[in-house]
């Protein structure tokens, strides 16, 4: 089992970013071959993916997220699973560029720095764990999508400004259709990011004897969910939309990867490892 997970790690940086090399070629230029095949090697990425953590979770006894760049892995999963859901509900198609390419980033990580994770702590093992992290991965998942449908309505905007009407703007959808998804993505990751953190205010200071408040994984989290729930009090009652909302669902990200890093350069009891 150890030998096809070595030879997954080797296949999934490798499938993202061919995956991305075709949704790119299809979004920047009229590659027919590249519109065709494009979904089927999103599928085959994804399902590919499944295998290596269920491989993974079976061969260390354990979810494949002890670690902060298995945790880049699992998120890159969550976010092509959410953007893969999004194609096929949607049929917006032209959107996965910039997706994959953060995606192919993040999985490229996890691949390099992979580590065999055989003895870990109990709490690693525990399923109030696992809901806490997957709503984390999804919280975050969804305001990264957020912030790429953010940043593809400014530049959709400003085409339309400057009536700039190239092949990027033929292939975008309306202005319309991203901003639901910008706002979409918001709510949903606020909803999923709050989740993660009520189980982990429940569970964690029975489960570890070291939990705190203080600790920098919770306080980046907090600040994030402050930021969108902000956001969201802004859009509701103060009809907060277009190139706004764009905005804060980019601002938002930054917020979110600010407090990521500020989380991994001050360890607390989240540092498991």
């Amino acid at each position: 089992m150890l030998a096809a997970i070595t030879i997954l790690t080797i296949i999934l940086p490798v499938g993202y970013a061919a995956t991305t090399y075709f949704y790119g070629r299809a979004f920047l230029r009229d590659d027919e071959f590249a519109h065709n095949y494009k979904s089927g090697f999103l599928t085959i990425t994804l399902l590919f993916h499944s295998i290596s953590a269920a491989l993974r979770t079976a061969e260390f006894r354990h979810l494949p997220f002890t670690g902060f760049y298995e945790l880049m892995g699992m998120l890159a999963f969550t976010i092509t699973a959410a953007y893969f859901f999004i194609e096929s509900a949607t049929k917006i198609k032209n959107t996965g560029f910039p997706i994959l390419a953060i995606c192919t980033l993040l999985v490229f990580l996890d691949s390099i720095f992979l580590t065999h994770n055989y003895g870990v702590q109990d709490v690693l093992k525990s399923e109030l764990l696992a809901f806490h992290v997957v709503a984390a991965l999804v919280g975050y998942s969804a305001f990264t999508l957020s912030s790429v449908y953010g940043f593809l309505y400014v530049v959709l905007y400003q085409k339309l400004r400057t009536k700039t009407f190239d092949t990027i703007y033929q292939k975008l959808p309306s202005l319309e259709s991203l901003e639901k998804l910008a706002e979409k993505g918001i709510v949903v990751g606020f909803i999923a990011l709050l989740f993660s953190i009520i189980i982990g205010f429940i569970w964690l200071p029975r489960a570890i004897e070291s939990f705190s408040k203080a600790d920098a994984q919770f306080i980046g989290a907090f600040l994030t969910l402050v930021v969108y729930g902000v956001g969201i009090l802004i859009m509701k009652f103060a009809g907060l939309r277009g190139k706004r909302l764009a905005i804060l669902a980019i601002s938002g990200f930054v917020v979110m990867c600010a407090s990521v890093i500020f989380a991994n350069t001050f360890t607390g009891f989240h540092n498991f490892n």
